[in-house]
């Protein structure tokens, strides 16, 4: 009984941090949703940018319309810091992070299927202890002639 009492606080545990572990991975995929969509909007504004006017975001749901007079990209490379690229150079950054997220996607959602799949197995274990505590075992031939 004691043994018993112990696996069920063992299953409830690995459960619950099951529960954790996909939860968080649930927020990182979330998040690395929308670093997807980012680039891709960042890739198509270079893949389409002109030397024409544009709307130039000033916060505060505010813009100024200015006049694109070179379209060399400024590509974020890490740690606040900039690199001046032309055309080609940013598209096909923008496209190797893209690549970049949609591997860590991929990755995550194997993660998120065993560890989901783990949570099943751990919760019918617990659910098998519920039933067992509270259901009788196999009805057989021999506890009818008891009965009657």
């Amino acid at each position: 009984m004691a043994n018993e009492d112990q696996e069920r606080a063992k299953l409830s545990y690995e459960i619950q941090v099951y529960r954790e572990q996909l939860r968080l991975l649930e927020r990182e995929i979330e998040r690395i949703n929308l670093t997807t969509v980012d680039l891709a909007n960042a890739l198509r504004t270079v893949e389409n940018i002109k030397n024409d006017q544009i709307m130039v975001p000033i916060g505060g749901g505010s813009f100024i319309r200015a006049d694109v007079k070179d379209t060399k990209i400024f590509v974020a490379v890490g740690a606040d810091y900039l690199e001046e690229s032309d055309r080609a150079k940013a598209e096909a950054e923008l496209k190797r992070r893209m690549e970049s997220t949609k591997r860590a996607f991929e990755k995550l959602k194997e993660q998120f299927t065993i560890i989901s799949k783990r949570l099943q197995d751990s919760s019918m274990k617990l659910g098998g202890f519920s039933a067992g505590a509270r259901q009788p075992g196999p009805h057989t031939e021999a506890d009818n002639e008891a009965y009657f």
